[in-house]
């Protein structure tokens, strides 16, 4: 959530602070509001004073996109960035109440045009605010939408406040505003934006909607000509603020699986003011692209039936022959003490079947323990499932180890990753590491996620052999009778090395989504399958590469001892761009201006006291 004034009054003491002492506190503290005193002069000279230009339907990145000449020249002059954002249901009214009122509709209460059951008697418009600090000041505000004019604006507390039916007519209106000596506070609405991508496309590369971004520019370049004209300007202190109230859909958009991915939220703010410097405010990075394409491992059938989602499951095996399958010159069979990790990329879908307690599971990222690679006849120890697996569990990932004999829970261990802490509901790749460690007369497992250790557990002796499980082929994807919702999801990048790798090596080296030769460890680099070969049915090795010995082949159904329908011409192929490793942040929203911020701007710039029984979900962002 976004910061209370009590909060804010922590930081501005850690502000104090950082100016006495020279010592840091947090690097957003810039993102507050500033004590400020009642200003009531504001015709006098230096008069504080507020243009504010709404466009509907300009995307941020569009508008970077684009580059249109006059407002990439306010930014020498402003805190800006072009990845704000607005509220996520697309509500033009809920919008405008996030921008006018300074808390978000959790509060206003303002869902769509017809305003039902809003609470803006409890948070109103700033309008309101400004004229109860100052009856004096001259407000105007020129709009599209007789919605906002008859909701949002009032006689008690706007001067002048018109609809129009075009921008031009708008435009003419903010142009002979500026002209008044008395002008205070100037709002123009425009729609052509929006209406240009509705009608064609959100996109950059759509020329009717680039024409509109360049039209709008036009009238900015216009509105600062005449205000930059105003006979008092030398006496007067402006702040333009600059803004979309929303985005628009678009399919050039990568997907990052946060908010920043949403086009349709992706909005851009401008800070203007003659004595301002540059400020970007960038989106926070979330992660690097894993670009590719990637077979999608997964079976249409849920539990209802174990033949039809095992006969339909998409997966991948690599099978031994019977002179290698036990063969100590197999460099991936380990013994009953070698020390070796494995490494791979893991991304799962949304469980959309989620026949197995569907309350809890159909469209969600939790899963019950499907396996997603292994070396294992079975999933279940009581079906003779001896060997390995990695497997989901709730919303982490666990390592099983079984010897095959017993019940279930009997003869072998699950260790999962720290559930409080690795909890993979992002749509996005994960680094998944497991690291078997002798240390002295005990066998360790080590789990890492991301490249950060998460757990460690004692492997009991009597498994130890259940780790070369030699009628088991390496297995990607489905491992047969799962009672369970089957995996959907992506495996790649997957690499197993003869050595336990160090804490320290798994953490540099996670992310990176190639393994080079400069690799410290290379030399025990026994075998790697990027699984990024975008065609065909088989996975290559590039370590192993005599006669596709050690290549995995994509299957359909079949089981660890039966094998099935090779697609020799792989359909199942699809392309990805989402995020590897992402870096999880609270609230990234926050880390960007938000509609809601404006009001906060507005009172800050105009030096009226922000309260705290006010309870404003906006910021103000200084330039200093």
């Amino acid at each position: 959530m976004k910061k209370n004034f009590t909060t804010v009054m922590v930081r501005l003491f850690c502000f104090w602070l950082i100016a006495i002492l020279g010592s840091s506190c947090q690097s957003d503290f810039d993102k507050v509001a500033p004590l400020v005193i009642n200003d009531t002069t504001f015709n006098s000279p230096k008069a504080r004073k507020v243009l504010v230009l709404v466009v509907d339907g300009l995307r941020g990145v569009a508008l970077k996109e684009v580059a249109p000449p006059n407002m990439t020249n306010l930014l020498k002059k402003s805190t800006f960035s072009y990845y704000s954002v607005s509220d996520e249901g697309y509500d033009e009214a809920t919008t405008w109440a996030d921008l006018f009122t300074g808390v978000s509709k959790a509060k206003h209460e303002v869902t769509s045009a017809t305003l039902g059951n809003n609470k803006l008697n409890l948070y109103p418009v700033v309008f309101q605010r400004i004229k109860e600090a100052n009856a004096k000041v001259r407000i105007a505000t020129f709009s599209y939408s007789n919605t906002f004019t008859d909701n949002f604006t009032s006689d008690a507390s706007v001067d002048s406040r018109v609809t129009y039916n075009s921008d031009t007519e708008i435009q003419n209106a903010v142009l002979k505003e500026l002209a008044d000596d008395n002008a205070g506070v100037v709002v123009g609405m425009y729609k052509s934006v929006n209406t240009a991508g509705s009608t064609n496309a959100y996109e950059s590369s759509n020329q009717q909607y680039k024409n509109a971004i360049l039209q709008f520019d036009t009238y900015v370049g216009q509105a600062m000509a005449a205000l930059q004209s105003r006979k008092n300007y030398s006496k007067e202190n402006w702040m333009v603020i600059i803004t979309s109230s929303r985005g628009g859909a678009a399919a050039s958009v990568v997907n990052d699986n946060t908010i920043f991915s949403n086009p349709k939220v992706n909005t851009f703010t401008i800070f203007y003011n003659d004595k301002y410097r540059s400020k970007l405010i960038d989106k926070p990075f979330t992660g690097n692209v894993y670009d590719g394409n990637f077979v999608r491992f997964y079976s249409s059938k849920g539990v209802a039936s174990e033949a039809g989602q095992q006969s339909d499951a998409i997966r991948a095996e690599l099978r031994f022959d019977d002179a290698l399958k036990s063969s100590t010159v197999n460099p991936l069979n380990f013994g009953s003490n070698g020390d070796f990790t494995i490494e791979l990329k893991m991304r799962k879908n949304l469980n959309t079947i989620g026949t197995y307690a569907p309350s809890v599971n159909k469209n969600t990222y939790i899963y019950q323990w499907p396996c997603f690679f292994g070396r294992k006849i079975a999933k279940l120890n009581a079906s003779g499932g001896a060997g390995w697996a990695l497997s989901l569990e709730q919303l982490t990932w666990r390592f099983v180890l079984s010897k095959g004999t017993g019940a279930n829970g009997t003869n072998e261990i699950g260790v999962n990753a720290d559930a409080s802490k690795v909890k993979i509901q992002d749509g996005n790749w994960h680094a998944l590491a497991i690291v078997i460690k002798t240390e002295g007369v005990k066998r360790f497992v080590y789990l890492y996620t991301d490249g950060v250790f998460n757990t460690k557990a004692e492997i009991p002796e009597a498994l130890w052999p259940s780790i070369d499980t030699y009628n088991a082929p390496y297995t990607i994807g489905y491992i047969p009778d799962d009672t369970r919702d089957p995996f959907d999801g992506n495996v790649s990048d997957i690499r197993i090395w003869r050595k336990a790798l160090s804490d320290e090596t798994i953490k540099q080296f996670a992310c990176d989504t190639y393994v080079s030769s400069s690799h410290p460890d290379y030399s025990y680099l026994a075998s790697y399958w990027p699984c990024r070969d975008g065609a065909g049915g088989r996975f290559k090795n590039e370590i192993l590469t005599e006669n596709g010995n050690y290549d995995f082949k994509v299957l359909k159904g079949g089981t660890p001892l039966v094998k099935g329908t090779e697609l020799a011409n792989s359909t199942v192929w699809e392309k990805s761009t989402y995020i590897v490793c992402p870096i999880s942040l609270p609230d990234i929203s926050a880390t960007v201006p938000g509609s809601d911020d404006i009001t906060a701007q507005i009172l800050s710039w105009l030096s009226i006291p922000i309260k705290e029984n006010w309870n404003l979900d906006g910021r103000v962002f200084l330039n200093n």
